[in-house]
């Protein structure tokens, strides 16, 4: 009698294993891989749709990569002295703007990456992250997470900038603080206008989580979303929208051994599944884009190269 309910109890544990295992994605076959680069500290993905680029800041060597969007051609690139350029985020396809941690600001190029000019020098101390929404007078919020003194606690962590567009030319006005959750060591965020949604990643060890917070006020929605208790940092996050304003959100654990990438639900934030990208580890920024019917998803390899995926239809 204990040998078969030993039996059975097997039984159950491997049932749940193998239900576990089918409850993760694996992309394979990538549409491309950029060429590695020893020594890049490459971080994060911005996507010029009308160019069919993207643009990689490759911190470590102060530089901005420029790649073809569909085979992952080289193009251009474009240095910063002294810039350590982190975070990298897109304006109507028309504007480029990349936190500049050293030199304390963000720098703003046209889509030709051209440099136009700098904001934020004033206020910012450590800047990573960048985002932005458009209001309803057409311009932009530009949101900057702030990494200062990161091992204590602040309620100031995140810097918001109106940013007007008039023809080829940009103006910013002050900056105001969002809110005031408490965070401590802030790098990615995205939001996404149509929900009012702002996910912020905080990478503190003893805090990792994924912060869903009220788009405009800055209010606490949802102060943890879950999966990150491995202690491994959450990094890149990016957005997939389906039809009906349906979609996800994709949210990087990054390790060099068991690289996941969390998806929720767009609207509910509830936890939907758990995905792998085959040969990609280490994974900082990831960046999505809607081309010729398809998304793709677009990840850092090991500080290295970017890796392109088609994504799969997923139901929300």
């Amino acid at each position: 009698m204990k040998f078969f309910k030993f039996l059975l109890s097997l039984s159950f544990l491997l049932i749940i294993g193998c239900n576990s295992k089918q409850n993760t994605i694996t992309l394979k076959n990538p549409m491309f891989a950029t060429e590695s680069i020893t020594d890049a500290g490459m971080d994060s993905i911005g996507f010029l749709m009308r160019k069919h680029v993207i643009v990689v800041t490759v911190k470590d060597k102060n530089e901005l990569h420029v790649y073809g969007a569909m085979n992952g051609k080289f193009k251009k690139s474009i240095k910063r002295e002294n810039a350590y350029p982190n975070g990298i985020t897109t304006i109507n396809d028309q504007f480029v703007l990349v936190t500049e941690r050293d030199n304390k600001q963000v720098a703003v190029f046209n889509s030709s990456m051209d440099f136009l000019g700098t904001f934020g020098n004033d206020e910012l101390r450590s800047p990573y992250g960048i985002t932005f929404y458009k209001q309803e007078d057409n311009s932009y919020k530009v949101l900057v997470t702030d990494s200062y003194e990161y091992n204590n606690p602040r309620e100031d962590r995140i810097l918001s900038w109106d940013f007007t567009i008039e023809n080829d030319e940009f103006s910013v006005g002050p900056a105001t603080v969002l809110g005031n959750p408490t965070l401590y060591q802030v790098e990615s965020i995205h939001a996404d206008k149509y929900y009012q949604t702002l996910l912020v990643a905080e990478e503190m060890k003893e805090h990792h989580k994924i912060m869903a917070l009220d788009l405009v006020t800055g209010e606490v929605i949802k102060e943890d979303l879950g999966n990150f208790d491995r202690g491994n940092d959450p990094e890149g996050i990016a957005l997939v929208i389906n039809k009906d304003n349906n979609g996800y959100w994709i949210c990087t654990e990054q390790s060099k051994t068991d690289n996941r990438f969390h998806l929720y639900d767009r609207k509910s934030l509830e936890y939907i599944n758990t995905m792998y990208l085959d040969n990609v580890s280490y994974t900082d920024g990831i960046a999505t884009a809607y081309m010729h019917g398809k998304w793709f998803l677009y990840a850092i390899d090991n500080d290295a190269r970017v890796v392109a995926f088609e994504l799969p239809e997923i139901n929300t």
